[in-house]
C-alpha cells in the first residue's frame, strides 16, 4: 500500500479503500452485532475482514476507548498465515502499527499508540476451548463455515469488553464445510434455536459475488468461468443449496421429498435410532414397498435431553398401535454396559423395558453413504429409490448440508450435525450397498437377525 502522511490521510479513501459492496458490509456490521459477508469466491471477503477491525479500533480510539483487543480467526494456523498474516505484513503501512509476537498478546498487530493502541490478535481455531476465558472487543472469523456452531457459541462467550456493550462479530465465507448448515440457518434463512431468537434482528448478511470486486485479474476470472456446473453455482454464483464437498449432490427437494399422504399404506416398516442426550437423539420410520423395493421415510423424532426410557417411550407413543414395525435398528454402542445405581444395564435393555426391542445396526458410515447414493438414484420405474416425507425436516436439511470428510471423500465429516443421517444409515442396515451386487436394491428378510433381550 502506498505510504501516506497520517495527518493528511482520509481513512476511508486512502487507507481502507473499500469497494461499494465492502462499504455496504461495513454499514451492515455497524448496525448489527453479527454480520456475514460474501457467500461466493472473489468478492474481497478476507480483505474486508482484516481492515474492518482497523476501522473499528480507530473509531473506538476517537471515543476514548483505547487498547481494545480484536480477535481475527482462521480455522488453523496455515490458513491464518496464508489468508491474513502474509497480507497484513504487506498491506498495513509502517506508520499505522507493527506486527509482532509478545508474551501478553501472542502474535498480533499492534496499532501505534497515537492511533489508540488497539490490538488485532491473530488466532487459529484448531482448539477453540483455548478461548473460553478470553475477552475480545470484536471478533472476525475467516471462512466461518469451516467451524461448528459450538465454536461460534464459544466465541460468542468471549465477545465482551469493558465499555463496549455490543462488541461486533463479523464473518466471511464460501458455501460449504462442516458449518454450512448453521451458518445458512442463522444468516441466510433466519432460522434460530429458541435461545437465539431474541437476537434474531442482530444477524445481518451481505451477499457478494466476484462481480463486486473490480480488482480480480483475468486468470482468476478464467478459473471461475471454467468451473464444473455444480461448483460454479457455489463459487461463482453464491448458491447455498450446493457447495464444494457436498456429500449428496444428487439430493433434490423437488425429486426426493413428498407429502405424507403419498406414502403407500402397505409395506415392511423399519425404524432406525441414533442415541443422544446432550446431542440430539434421532429416530426415523421407514416403509419398504415389497414390489419395487422403494424406501419411504415418513416420520422422524429429533430432540435432546431425554433419558433412555424417555426416548423409547417417545418412539412408542409416536408409533400408532396398528402400525407393525418389523425391526428397529440402532447404534451398536447402545449395547455398551453401564452402571445405573447398583444395576449393570445398557441402553438397548432400557429400550426393551419400554417395549421397543432393538437390533444391532450396520455402523459403517461409508456403507451408509453408498446405500443412500444408490437409493437417491432412480429405480427401473424412473422414480427415486428413496422418498422422504416433508415432515422429516431435520433429515432433509442434513442430507442437503452434509459435507465430506477431509480424510476420506467417501465418508462424511463427523464434526457436523449428522444424527438423522446416522439414524437413516441404521434404518438401511439390511439394504445391500451394491458394491459387489448386480441388483440395484435388495432387502433381507424383515425378521432376520432379531435379537431378544
Amino acid at each position: 500500500m502506498t505510504q501516506q502522511t497520517p495527518a493528511t490521510l482520509d481513512i476511508d479513501k486512502d487507507l481502507l479503500r473499500f469497494t461499494p459492496k465492502q462499504i455496504i458490509a461495513t454499514q451492515t456490521a455497524d448496525a448489527h452485532q453479527f454480520t456475514l459477508f460474501g457467500g461466493s469466491r472473489g468478492p474481497g471477503k478476507s480483505y474486508w475482514l482484516r481492515w474492518y477491525p482497523v476501522r473499528k479500533l480507530l473509531e473506538y480510539a476517537t471515543h476514548g476507548l483505547r487498547g481494545v483487543r480484536w480477535g481475527l480467526f482462521c480455522e488453523d494456523y496455515p490458513a491464518l498465515k496464508d489468508r491474513q498474516i502474509s497480507k497484513i505484513s504487506v498491506e498495513f503501512p509502517e506508520w499505522l502499527g507493527v506486527l509482532k509476537d509478545s508474551k501478553e498478546h501472542g502474535l498480533a498487530y499492534h496499532l501505534a499508540e497515537e492511533y489508540g493502541g488497539g490490538i488485532i490478535a491473530l488466532r487459529n481455531l484448531d482448539d477453540p476451548s483455548k478461548y473460553m476465558s478470553a475477552e475480545f472487543g470484536g471478533i472476525s472469523v475467516d471462512e466461518l463455515t469451516k467451524n461448528t456452531v459450538e465454536t461460534f457459541n464459544l466465541l460468542r462467550g468471549s465477545l465482551r469488553w469493558p465499555g463496549k456493550p455490543k462488541p461486533r462479530f463479523t464473518g466471511a465465507t464460501n458455501p460449504g464445510g462442516i458449518g454450512h448448515a448453521w451458518v445458512k440457518d442463522y444468516f441466510i434463512d433466519k432460522i434460530f434455536p429458541s435461545e437465539l431468537r431474541p437476537l434474531s434482528d442482530e444477524f445481518g448478511f451481505v451477499p457478494a459475488l466476484p462481480d463486486d470486486n473490480p480488482h480480480l485479474d483475468a486468470a482468476y476470472w478464467q478459473m471461475l468461468e471454467t468451473l464444473p456446473p455444480n461448483l460454479a453455482k457455489a463459487w461463482r454464483h453464491g448458491d447455498w443449496s450446493i457447495f464444494a464437498g457436498q456429500v449428496f449432490k444428487e439430493f433434490s427437494h423437488e425429486k426426493h421429498v413428498c407429502k405424507y399422504g403419498d406414502v403407500p399404506g402397505e409395506g415392511v416398516n423399519i425404524r432406525g435410532v441414533d442415541w443422544g442426550y446432550t446431542n440430539p437423539f434421532a429416530c426415523l420410520w421407514g416403509r419398504k414397498e415389497l414390489d419395487t423395493g422403494r424406501i419411504w421415510i415418513y416420520r422422524e423424532a429429533y430432540t435432546r435431553g431425554l433419558t433412555d426410557r424417555q426416548q423409547a417411550q417417545m418412539i412408542k407413543d409416536m408409533t400408532p398401535p396398528d402400525e407393525k414395525v418389523s425391526m428397529t435398528f440402532a447404534d451398536p454402542a447402545m449395547w455398551t454396559k453401564k452402571n445405573a445405581g447398583n444395576i449393570v444395564t445398557d441402553t438397548a435393555r432400557e429400550y426393551g423395558t419400554i417395549g421397543v426391542p432393538l437390533s444391532r445396526a450396520d455402523n459403517s458410515r461409508v456403507n451408509g453413504v453408498r446405500k443412500i447414493h444408490r437409493l437417491l438414484g432412480n429405480l427401473p420405474d424412473g422414480r427415486p429409490g428413496m422418498m422422504i416425507a416433508e415432515e422429516c425436516q431435520n433429515l432433509i436439511k442434513q442430507l442437503q448440508n452434509l459435507a465430506a470428510s477431509g480424510k476420506d471423500p467417501e465418508d462424511v465429516d463427523t464434526d457436523q450435525e449428522d444424527h438423522c443421517f446416522d439414524a437413516l444409515k441404521y434404518l438401511l442396515s439390511n439394504v445391500k450397498d451394491g458394491t459387489n451386487e448386480k441388483p440395484a436394491l435388495m432387502f433381507t428378510h424383515p425378521l432376520e437377525g432379531v435379537k431378544g433381550l
